[in-house]
């Protein structure tokens, strides 16, 4: 199995839906520090992997962007205060570049650090101090949804599949494992509505229509952070999680799948 053997990988997986689930249940510092980590490890794996590609980038903009964030997010609501703190940071990147006299595409490299993981983890963090009633549903969706379609479509591709998906960037994904893995995970949302019936007032065929998209981001984020991997002619983004490789190589189906199960459920409120 690509990554590590199976047990390896499944106990890994358990270990952190456990860390995860205590840090929600703990409330909106612990989860916060979660995510926040999270975007520690992954700035440090997607630097890493544009310095394979020539680039001479750092991920410690992304690193103080994403803490001046999370304390906004816990302290202030409010967008003008995420803008400031955005453009502080990138000021301060402008003033190193200038002062240091840094190539301005190393620069940039570091400013799509900020932007990718960084970005959609910081949706997680934010979505941590919303309501229940809203965190849970879309928590729920997205990891049902995401990590169903890609077991499913693992066990199904390897069983039967036959044509590949997008052989020039990942090999070894089908079109039979991606189709079974969007209709199984897309019915697991129907398990999300099962467990949050009494608790959030909406109805299956939201869950159920939200998973759907969801899987098909969750593909697609796949796709992307292998293509990041083929340019940088890398194997995995690191070693960091037994198993599974590094961050990004766990959460690249995440950090797509969320933003769609959030826009979605948010639409559905208006």
């Amino acid at each position: 199995m690509k990554k590590g053997g199976t047990r390896v990988r499944s106990v890994t997986g358990i270990v952190l839906l456990a860390l995860l689930a205590i840090s929600v249940y703990l409330g909106p510092v612990t989860r916060l520090c979660f995510f926040y980590i999270f975007i520690w490890f992954a700035a440090r794996e997607m630097s890493d992997a544009l310095n394979h590609m020539g680039f001479l980038t750092s991920p410690w903009m992304a690193r103080f962007l994403a803490l001046a964030m999370c304390v906004l997010f816990y302290f202030k609501d409010e967008t003008a205060f995420y803008i400031t703190a955005a453009s502080i940071v990138m000021m301060l990147a402008l003033l190193a570049a200038l002062f240091r006299k840094t190539q301005m595409r190393d620069v940039l490299g570091s400013c799509i650090v900020c932007l990718y993981p960084t970005l959609f983890l910081l949706g997680y963090a934010y979505l941590s101090v919303q309501p229940e009633t809203l965190m849970y549903p879309v928590l729920l969706i997205t990891l049902l949804s995401a990590a169903g379609c890609d077991m499913f479509a693992y066990f199904f591709g390897r069983a039967f599949g036959k044509h590949l998906l997008c052989p020039s960037i990942s090999p070894h994904k089908t079109v039979e494992g991606s189709l079974a893995g969007t209709l199984l995970g897309t019915a697991l949302g129907l398990l999300g509505w099962w467990l949050l019936r009494s608790y959030a007032d909406i109805p299956w065929y939201v869950y159920v229509v939200t998973s759907f998209f969801c899987t098909i981001a969750g593909q697609l984020g796949d796709l992307v952070a292998s293509m990041i991997k083929r340019q940088a002619g890398i194997k995995d983004f690191s070693d960091l999680l037994p198993g599974h490789g590094g961050v990004i190589d766990r959460i690249d189906s995440f950090c797509f799948a969320m933003p769609v199960a959030y826009f979605a459920l948010i639409l559905f409120r208006l």
